[in-house]
């Protein structure tokens, strides 16, 4: 599994002065000292592959972020969101990205789960056809095939909530297959071996780099969810409230950093998983690639005006709550849904200087 262990610094220092001293403390190199000092921490995501979506995770590390917090931050790519709330049930992950529909699952069947932090704050996750497909709406998938990232994706019950919103049973009217992502995902749907793909935006932004035409279907009330989210077990935030604290507000500080400077991201991205760059691609088209897909995906992170990166508001949880009886998820609804979340971090993610954070980012260089 990709690692990101100490931080490192970039191969070319900043070179404009005005960032050079705001970078200097964040990319200086972790001594042996400081290492040992660093608490270990295991984060998983929901990808078999990490993309430019997820760049803030490697900027967090390379930029010292992850450091400043006392953190040393092994990140695994896990194949769908199911399995990430699976190993941060069995308490192998400290903290874990994924969709709601698991998490709520896994609440309902008493699970310890908590969501701490409100990542991804509006849906990703889509029906995604050929342009010229005849399928029009959710109706129209009875009895098709839909290719999923993987049997375990979030995706899955999140597309049979929606469907079943128009009266069909995603679990017996639908077939699933597990199809992978970027050119094996739309050679199954350009060949006709699925009818649609249940993926999510970043995703869907690279099959749209290498010239796949493709058309979404949502449905009704889907704009109000909420996706990809932090947990971690509720024991964890009680008996280790600081490692919630830093890796939330280090990701803050990240996401913004990518905000003002989306290329300097995918290029720490590059960095640290070197197997992110694309064979046979230059680097000029992946890069203009890689930023589109991170600018697209920015537009679902950054917080409302008033409201700190991770805040939850009660509303989208009542309404995920509703949603995830309507589709079937769970049996009915949880009693005790304020306990599925926490906004008592909420202030600490929030304690760093952005407009910091930005000007190091503007005027950041390799």
């Amino acid at each position: 599994m990709p690692t990101i262990r100490n931080p490192r610094a970039p191969s070319r220092p900043a070179t404009a002065a005005a960032a050079a001293g705001a970078l200097m403390a964040a990319l200086a190199v972790t001594t042996p000292a400081e290492a040992q000092s660093l608490r270990d921490i295991s984060f998983g995501l929901p990808v078999a592959t990490i993309n430019a979506g997820y760049c803030m995770f490697p900027a967090a590390a390379r930029l010292g972020y992850f450091r400043e917090e006392g953190l040393n931050v092994k990140i695994n790519n896990i194949s769908g969101s199911t399995t990430v709330v699976q190993t941060v049930v069995s308490g192998r992950l400290d903290i874990g990205a994924a969709t709601p529909e698991p998490i709520i699952k896994a609440f309902s069947q008493g699970d310890d789960v908590l969501l701490v932090y409100n990542y991804i704050r509006k849906p990703t996750g889509s029906v995604a056809v050929k342009a010229d497909s005849p399928i029009r709406t959710l109706a129209d998938l009875r009895g098709k095939k839909l290719g999923a990232m993987s049997l375990a994706s979030g995706n899955i019950l999140l597309t049979n909530g929606l469907l079943s919103k128009v009266g069909i049973d995603g679990k017996k009217e639908v077939t699933y297959l597990s199809v992978g992502v970027g050119a094996q995902a739309w050679q199954a749907l350009n060949t006709g071996h699925v009818d649609g793909l249940v993926l999510f935006d970043s995703l869907y932004a690279q099959m749209e780099n290498i010239g796949a035409k493709l058309r979404y279907i949502y449905g009704e009330g889907q704009e109000y969810l909420f996706s990809t989210q932090f947990l971690v077990r509720g024991s964890t935030a009680e008996k280790n409230p600081d490692l919630v604290r830093g890796f939330g507000r280090a990701v803050a500080k990240a996401t913004l950093f990518a905000k003002h400077n989306p290329e300097a991201c995918v290029r720490m991205l590059w960095q640290e998983f070197p197997t992110s760059r694309i064979a046979g691609m230059s680097e000029e088209q992946q890069l203009k690639n890689d930023v589109a897909i991170l600018v697209k995906r920015m537009e679902l992170l950054v917080p409302p005006e008033g409201k700190g990166w991770g805040y939850y508001d009660p509303q989208s949880i009542a309404s995920w709550n509703e949603f995830a009886v309507e589709g079937g998820i769970i049996d009915k609804k949880v009693e005790n849904a304020d306990k599925l979340y926490t906004n008592r971090f909420v202030d600490d993610f929030n304690k760093f200087d952005s407009a910091a954070i930005a000007k190091a980012a503007q005027s950041w260089r390799q």
